[in-house]
């Protein structure tokens, strides 16, 4: 059993910090005490709750899974209300990809703040998946589904089409209706960006790389000055553009938008007041 919040933060230190020494230094305490601490409860659970990996790395037990869900969910709400009581409103942190933050995040969190008087903090990141997982209260990503470990709702479709400008289409003239790219000159994404589907249905297409990144801004802007043909989301072409939009056999898959939080931030009122408001929001 456990006996306190001290013997759920020292589980949680553990976790976070990655090993004993670090979880000491972060709770202000020696290296002997955590060890102390944790094998007293051990102990008192009759069972480990960490062991070594080959390679060094600390795991945690089924047991330890379930204490580290309810010490943050703990420290979650403990923080909330020492926000209240000093007087600071709490940000809700959503996280998202370029493309997302721009189309969706951004007027998302800034009609909430206007309508409730909550802050928004929004971060951008290319590889939202290896954020640690209190880095964020909402995710607002590209899914085929919610992880097994977080509760969300689908929001949107993002659309796909092939672009490439005059001047490229000059060039090298495309063959409207073509199941290929094998003549032309394309334009790839790198990182966790290639792995959407949209992006595996470019691939076959063939075609010469000739510029890649892991942001669809700057594909647009390599298409835009003639680099090659691009994939993009249809959200991040304005209608003034130098691209065109090509018609090629096939259409690419489209991609689900989610809107996603940890099931533990998801029990914190103000996560779930907001998820269950966004879902019914347009776009």
């Amino acid at each position: 059993m456990i006996s306190d919040w001290s013997d759920l933060q020292t589980v949680l230190a553990i976790w976070e910090e990655g090993s004993l020494s670090a979880a000491a230094r972060v709770l202000g305490v020696n290296q002997s005490t955590i060890s102390r601490r944790l094998r007293s409860i051990e102990t008192n659970l009759d069972r480990p709750l960490f062991n070594r990996s080959d390679d060094g790395r600390l795991e945690a037990s089924e047991e330890a899974r379930q204490l580290i869900g309810a010490a943050r969910r703990i420290r979650d709400v403990v923080q909330e209300a020492n926000d209240v009581l000093d007087g600071r409103p709490v940000p809700l942190r959503v996280a998202s990809c370029e493309v997302l933050s721009r189309s969706h995040a951004a007027p998302l969190l800034a009609r909430w703040s206007e309508k409730t008087g909550q802050p928004g903090e929004l971060s951008v990141y290319d590889t939202l998946f290896e954020l640690p997982k209190d880095s964020f209260d909402v995710m607002v990503t590209p899914l085929e589904s919610a992880p097994n470990d977080m509760i969300g709702r689908r929001i949107d479709i993002l659309q796909w089409n092939l672009y490439a400008s005059d001047a490229y289409l000059k060039q090298h003239p495309f063959s409207w209706g073509s199941n290929s790219l094998e003549s032309h000159l394309v334009i790839h994404p790198t990182g966790s960006l290639a792995e959407v589907a949209a992006y595996r249905w470019l691939r076959e297409l063939g075609g010469r790389v000739v510029f890649s990144a892991s942001s669809p801004i700057l594909q647009r802007d390599a298409a835009e000055a003639g680099s090659g043909i691009a994939l993009l989301p249809d959200a991040i072409v304005a209608e003034h553009t130098a691209l065109r939009r090509l018609s090629i056999e096939g259409l690419p898959p489209t991609t689900e938008i989610w809107m996603i939080a940890r099931k533990e931030a998801r029990l914190r009122p103000s996560i779930a007041t907001f998820l269950d408001w966004a879902h019914g929001e347009k776009l």
